[in-house]
C-alpha cells in the first residue's frame, strides 16, 4: 500500500490549505538545511532527496482541491468507490504506489481504452502530477494555490514566436525609417562595411609581410611560401574592397580614395570608417529608438492587460508576480525594457546578452530569467 500523503506532511486529513502549505514548507526547509551540514553521507543524501520527492508528491496532490477529493475517496474512503463485486482496489506500483480502481466483468468491456503511460511512467488521470524533469532543481519559492511553473519547452515555443515578431519589427524599421531621415544612409552604411573589410585586409597584409621577413631570416622555404600566398590573398581582398567603395562613392558624386597597398595605412582606414559612421550615427539612434518603442508596444500593453504575450496565449501560459498577483503595467514594462535596451544599445554583443538574460530561466529552479528576477515575475501555466 502506498504511503499516506497526510502522514508524509504530518497533518490531519481535515487540514486546511494553509496548514498543508506551512507543513510542506517547514519540512522542505528542514531537509534542505540538513543537506548543508558537514559529514552528510551519500546514503543520507539519497534518503533526504527521496523524502523531498515524497513531500512534493503529497503537496502536488493535496494542494489541488480536485485531486485531493479524488485522493480522499480512493485512499481514505475506498469503500465509497468500490460499488460491488465488479470493482476492486489494487495497489498499482507502476502509478507511483497509489491505489487504482480496477474494473472487471461487463464494466471492463464497456469501459474506454485506458490512457497510455506518459514518458515518465505516470498514468494520466491517476490524480498525481508527473515528477519534475530529471536534473531540475526544486523551486525556491512556493507558488500560490492552483499555480504551477510553466514547462521549459512551452516557454521556449512562446519565446520563439515573440522573438520572431520582434525581429520582423526590427527589419521593417531598418528598411523604412533610415531612408526617411537620411537619403544616403544605406550608401554610407555600405561604405563603412567596405572600409572595415579593407582595414581587415590591410592588417592581414601587414601580418603576411612580417611573416615573409621572419621566414627569410630563418631560411624556411615552406613558411615563406605560405606567407607569400597569404600576402597575395590579402592584397586581392584590399583591392576588391577599394573598388567596391569607390563605386559607391561615384554614385554619391564624391571623389575616390587612393587605396593602393603602399599609400594607405590601417590607421587611416579606421579613421575613415569612424568618420563615415559619425555621419549616420544620429539616424542609427533614431532607428534603434523607434524599434524599441514598437517592440515595447507589442509586448507591454498586452501583457499588462491579459498577463500574456501573443506567443504565451498560444501556449496557454502567463506572467504573474511572484506572489501570484496580476503583473500590471510597471512589472510588465520592467520585464521587457531591460533585455530589449541591452540588445539595441550595445553593438554586436548586445543581442546575445539580451537573449542570454531571457534564456537564464532555463537554468533557474524557478524558471526565472534575469529579466524576471529584476521585475519579480514568474511564468506559470494559465
Amino acid at each position: 500500500m502506498s504511503e499516506n500523503y497526510y502522514e508524509v506532511l504530518g497533518v490531519d486529513p481535515g487540514a486546511s490549505r494553509d496548514e498543508l502549505r506551512e507543513a510542506y514548507r517547514t519540512k522542505v526547509d528542514d531537509l534542505t538545511a540538513a543537506r548543508e551540514k558537514k559529514g552528510v553521507t551519500d546514503s543520507q543524501l539519497a534518503s533526504n532527496r527521496a523524502q523531498v520527492a515524497s513531500l512534493r508528491s503529497a503537496w502536488n496532490v493535496l494542494s489541488d482541491p480536485f485531486q485531493r477529493s479524488r485522493y480522499d475517496e480512493r485512499v481514505l474512503n475506498p469503500s465509497d468507490t468500490v460499488g460491488g463485486d465488479d470493482v476492486e482496489i489494487v495497489d498499482d506500483a507502476g502509478a507511483g504506489g497509489e491505489p487504482e480502481v480496477q474494473l472487471t466483468g461487463w464494466r471492463k468491456l464497456m469501459a474506454p481504452t485506458p490512457p497510455k503511460p506518459t514518458a515518465s511512467g505516470v498514468k494520466p488521470g491517476t490524480g498525481k502530477d508527473a515528477p519534475p524533469p530529471r536534473g531540475r532543481r526544486e523551486p525556491t519559492i512556493v507558488l500560490p494555490d492552483g499555480m504551477r511553473i510553466a514547462q521549459p519547452k512551452t516557454r521556449g515555443m512562446a519565446l520563439l514566436f515573440d522573438l520572431a515578431v520582434v525581429l520582423v519589427i526590427l527589419y521593417a524599421v531598418q528598411f523604412i525609417v533610415p531612408p526617411m531621415i537620411q537619403s544616403d544612409y544605406k550608401d554610407i552604411q555600405s561604405q563603412v562595411i567596405e572600409v572595415d573589410k579593407a582595414s581587415s585586409a590591410k592588417g592581414d597584409i601587414n601580418d603576411a609581410q612580417a611573416a615573409i621577413t621572419k621566414a627569410e631570416n630563418n631560411n624556411k622555404s615552406g613558411d615563406l611560401k605560405d606567407a607569400q600566398s597569404d600576402l597575395k590573398n590579402a592584397q586581392s581582398d584590399l583591392k576588391s574592397a577599394q573598388k567596391s567603395f569607390n563605386e559607391k562613392q561615384a554614385n554619391m558624386n564624391k571623389a575616390a580614395v587612393d587605396w593602393t597597398p603602399a599609400s594607405v595605412t590601417q590607421k587611416q582606414l579606421d579613421s575613415l570608417s569612424s568618420s563615415l559612421a559619425d555621419d549616420i550615427k544620429t539616424t542609427g539612434y533614431i532607428t534603434a529608438l523607434v524599434t524599441l518603442v514598437l517592440a515595447l508596444l507589442y509586448l507591454v500593453p498586452v501583457t499588462a492587460y491579459t498577463e500574456r504575450t501573443l506567443g504565451m496565449r498560444r501556449r496557454k501560459i502567463k506572467v504573474v508576480r511572484v506572489d501570484g498577483s496580476r503583473i500590471g503595467w510597471y512589472p510588465a514594462f520592467a520585464r521587457f525594457i531591460i533585455p530589449l535596451l541591452i540588445a539595441l544599445a550595445i553593438p554586436t554583443i548586445g543581442p546575445i546578452l539580451g537573449l542570454g538574460m531571457v534564456l537564464w530561466g532555463y537554468r533557474d529552479a524557478n524558471g526565472q530569467g534575469i529579466h524576471d528576477k529584476l521585475a519579480r515575475t514568474i511564468v506559470v501555466d494559465a
